[in-house]
């Protein structure tokens, strides 16, 4: 987490997490009372959303023309992050994860890794007139 980002509705910076160091095992011990009771209060969860629009262009009249931005409390990002950390850990150390899996794996640019592995390939193919079958599948962002 970037020091001085967005603070979201809690108003804590990640800067103050990392550095009031005399909190860290309290809210480790919060934290996880909160994964054994699989209960989180509401306010963790609670965030802000704000509509910013994609294009000026087409005005702000139309509602397909702006986009949704939601502000998350810093301690919900934390929590999240620390379990993304721990199931990736687990993901790899059984091998689990397939090696054409990008999208939330550490070190990789997700889409654009892909795209490019994608290019490379089909450049290939085309210059030395190679026979090439390719399914993609597109899944909606939730």
């Amino acid at each position: 987490m970037n020091n001085w980002s967005s603070p979201g509705p809690d108003g804590l910076h990640p800067f103050w997490l990392k550095h009031t160091t005399i909190l860290h095992n309290r809210i480790a011990a919060q934290l996880n009372e909160a994964l054994q009771t699989s209960s989180v209060p509401d306010w963790l969860t609670h965030g802000q959303t704000y509509l910013l629009i994609k294009d000026p262009a087409k005005g702000r009249s139309t509602p397909g023309n702006y986009r949704p931005i939601t502000c998350l409390p810093n301690l919900w990002k934390l929590f999240t992050g620390i379990l993304s950390d721990s199931i990736c850990s687990h993901l790899v150390s059984t091998d689990l994860f397939l090696e054409e899996q990008k999208g939330c794996k550490r070190n990789s640019r997700g889409c654009k890794e892909q795209l490019a592995i994608d290019k490379l390939i089909l450049r290939h193919c085309k210059r030395t007139r190679g026979n090439l079958h390719m399914c993609f599948i597109g899944y909606q962002k939730a």
